[in-house]
């Protein structure tokens, strides 16, 4: 399991969200915005069991998170982390995990939606398999994909 590098540790800490591809059960994409956090080499989020992004990782624990950096590279493309992984749901609720990311994201320091306590939410916590995309957590000698990425933006 790679560890986060700072710089994308740094992004992760960021107000940024996160855009979550799942596979629905015909194959198609499935994307969903979420509130993520790090915690030590895994990526954190919450979400309700019924969803379909919580559905599709209990069929198929592939992942894919992509955030967006406020900074552009010298080159002008937009800087980017995308974290591929295996997501393992956690049955919740978690009310210290949907506060902290309340806090972040809000500045409340109390998560306002249900999901909070609600007994039909989950944890979802992604083991990194791989990172890629355009910035410096990116060590471009030893990844031909992010070179790719930045060639095509």
């Amino acid at each position: 399991m790679p560890t986060i590098p700072a710089m994308a540790q740094t992004v992760l800490g960021s107000d940024a969200v996160a855009h979550v591809w799942t596979s629905n059960p015909d194959g198609s994409p499935q994307v969903s915005v979420v509130w993520v956090i790090a915690q030590g080499d895994e990526i954190l989020f919450g979400t309700d069991a019924s969803s379909q992004k919580a559905k599709n990782l209990a069929r198929d624990d592939r992942i894919v998170l992509s955030i967006e950096d406020e900074e552009r590279n010298e080159r002008g493309y937009q800087r980017h982390l995308v974290i591929r992984g295996r997501a393992r749901i956690e049955p919740g609720p978690n009310p210290e995990l949907m506060d902290r990311l309340a806090a972040k994201y809000t500045g409340l320091r109390r998560h306002p939606l249900a999901l909070r306590d609600s007994p039909t939410s989950v944890v979802v916590r992604v083991t990194i398999d791989r990172l890629s995309g355009v910035g410096p957590w990116i060590d471009d000698a030893d990844d031909p994909a992010s070179r790719e990425s930045e060639r095509v933006g």
